[in-house]
């Protein structure tokens, strides 16, 4: 064997990444085939660790995770009797008021009919009915101003559009998913299945929803 030039990074001179006058280059083709890049490579995973380089990554693997922007979804918080919900707003159309709605000969259960929205007539699906909540005892809300709380939530999901009514929408509020907890028994066997999980806000557990199985029923329901 040709005795090679005694070199510390030889792959960068005379090899692969220098000017391939290595003379063990032809038998091996590449330089990360050859024993001295692997010896020098060994010697590198070997050495000692800088000073403090230890601490620093126990500091850092010990560090508690950060909430980021992709941990977080935007809800809009609602009441319904005295369940205090949210459903995420990538489903909410519009919050608008209440409105008349006309009934369906022959159709009942939870749909409570039609109803004009800025021209387009909507299916409305009684969402008390669909949770297993009783507003049957419930007063309308009424505001400082005299007005009724109660509104009406447009949804969307794919070709999907429901109106639901509701006792009162609160806000828009960003809640990290990892934080959800799981939804209480003492609630209606509906409720814990068409929910994914609870957080709280301002003294108040919030179900979150889950809208592909609340679509899901609506649509199921319907049929």
């Amino acid at each position: 064997m040709n005795t090679l030039p005694v070199v510390t990074d030889c792959w960068n001179q005379i090899g692969v990444r220098g000017d391939h006058s290595c003379p063990e280059l032809p038998r091996v083709v590449h330089c990360h085939n050859c024993s001295v890049f692997a010896s020098a490579g060994r010697r590198f995973l070997n050495a000692p660790s800088p000073d403090g380089y230890l601490e620093e990554w126990t500091r850092r693997l010990a560090a508690p995770i950060e909430i980021t922007s992709s941990d977080l979804t935007g809800v809009l918080i609602f009441r319904l009797a005295e369940e205090w919900l949210a459903l995420s707003v990538l489903v909410l159309v519009e919050v608008t008021l209440p409105r008349p709605i006309h009934r369906i000969p022959h159709r009942g259960g939870i749909l409570a009919g039609l109803v004009n929205i800025r021209g387009e007539l909507h299916l409305c699906a009684r969402l008390d009915q669909i949770l297993g909540v009783d507003r049957s005892e419930v007063a309308c809300s009424i505001s400082r101003t005299g007005r009724s709380l109660e509104r009406l939530l447009v949804l969307h999901r794919e070709d999907e559009r429901w109106v639901v009514a509701v006792d009162e929408v609160d806000q828009v509020y960003r809640v990290a998913l990892n934080e959800l907890v799981e939804v209480p028994p003492t609630i209606s066997r509906a409720l814990v299945r068409l929910s994914r999980g609870v957080f709280h806000w301002q003294g108040k557990s919030i179900g979150l929803l889950d809208d592909e199985r609340l679509f899901q029923t609506l649509r199921g329901r319907l049929r």
